[in-house]
């Protein structure tokens, strides 16, 4: 009798713990922050130095166009404005855990032509 007991508890004792290192990782899952990484391009060029936000987050792209954030699971407005003023921006939705990119690709108003001006001047001959 006291044999079953003893495997009655071992098995129930078991079976609580299963259970509840399974609900102690998707807690865990659950309240994981999400990455959202925003990259910048124009004409198929990064552009650094470019501000992003995610929701009231906020920073400047490096060199490769990129920045990455962490955030909480939800809904969130993803925004750029570059060096020139051009600007766009769109709403996602993310998932505690996910991750996901954010691509602006802000064009060739973003990329104005760049160098010295020089003056020509034609003669008759």
């Amino acid at each position: 009798m006291l044999s079953k007991f003893k495997c009655a508890f071992i098995s129930l004792l078991a079976a609580g713990l299963i259970f509840y290192a399974g609900t102690a990782s998707f807690a865990s899952a659950w309240n994981e922050p999400a990455t959202v990484t925003v990259q910048v391009i124009a004409a198929g060029s990064p552009i650094e130095d470019a501000e992003v936000s995610v929701g009231d987050q906020s920073d400047t792209t490096g060199h490769s166009g990129n920045h990455v954030f962490q955030v909480d699971k939800g809904h969130h407005t993803v925004s750029v404005t570059d060096t020139h003023g051009n600007s766009d921006s769109r709403e996602v939705r993310v998932d505690p855990g996910e991750i996901i990119q954010v691509t602006f690709d802000l064009g060739s108003a973003a990329r104005p032509a760049s160098g010295d001006r020089q003056e020509l001047t034609f003669s008759k001959n």
